[in-house]
């Protein structure tokens, strides 16, 4: 088989996958075709050495994310039975999607909550420290000296725990936020993967 014998067979198999994933794959055998002739190979030992194209496909399938690598194989074997288990499915997975989508919204939700809670509680403290002031200012000019120490005492006692749930809340948003990003990975972990590029971890699997 040579190159351009591969890559056709190759882009039959993954017909399934969109016309850019299809066009990036066979760039890349492409060019790692060309890279084994410039070591010495002939076309068909370069060709030969990347293995079969249906063991080349079902690698790059095998890296997708597990519903995309589904709907793709189940595709490949028939379009009508895709639509079908897509159709039929609907009333099942579209349940449990949107059962999903709301046990997590509300989740999150309740976790940002506490952390607006802890927000509101220090700028309540620290917003406290002013009035207590002008109380104990007043009091002052009455001449109840106890009364004044009494609220500059609570003020300032006031405010420094708002400093720390100032603190406190500021951490925990960071994390909420770190938290957030990780939970917003591994929900979509089903459908998408990161990835820098796909084809050389296929290129070892088939190799």
């Amino acid at each position: 088989m040579n190159k351009q014998e591969f890559l056709d067979r190759l882009g039959a198999l993954l017909s399934c996958l969109p016309a850019s994933r299809v066009a990036e794959s066979q760039a890349f055998y492409a060019e790692a075709i060309d890279d084994r002739m410039e070591e010495g190979m002939t076309e068909e030992e370069a060709v030969a050495a990347l293995g079969s194209p249906g063991a080349v496909a079902d690698a790059i399938l095998d890296e997708m994310p597990p519903i995309p690598r589904a709907m793709a194989k189940t595709r490949r074997r028939s379009t009508v039975l895709l639509w079908a288990l897509v159709i039929l499915g609907s009333p099942v997975w579209l349940s449990l999607l949107l059962a999903f989508a709301a046990v997590a919204t509300a989740v999150y939700l309740c976790i940002w909550l506490l952390a607006a809670t802890l927000w509101l509680f220090a700028a309540g403290a620290i917003l406290a420290l002013p009035f207590a002031l002008v109380l104990a200012f007043a009091g002052l000019v009455e001449g109840n000296v106890p009364f004044a120490l009494v609220y500059t005492g609570e003020g300032l006692l006031v405010a420094a725990l708002g400093i720390l749930c100032f603190n406190a809340a500021l951490a925990a948003s960071r994390r909420l936020v770190a938290l957030s990003q990780a939970w917003v990975r591994k929900a979509l972990s089903p459908f998408w993967r990161e990835r820098s590029r796909m084809a050389p971890d296929a290129l070892g699997a088939a190799a």
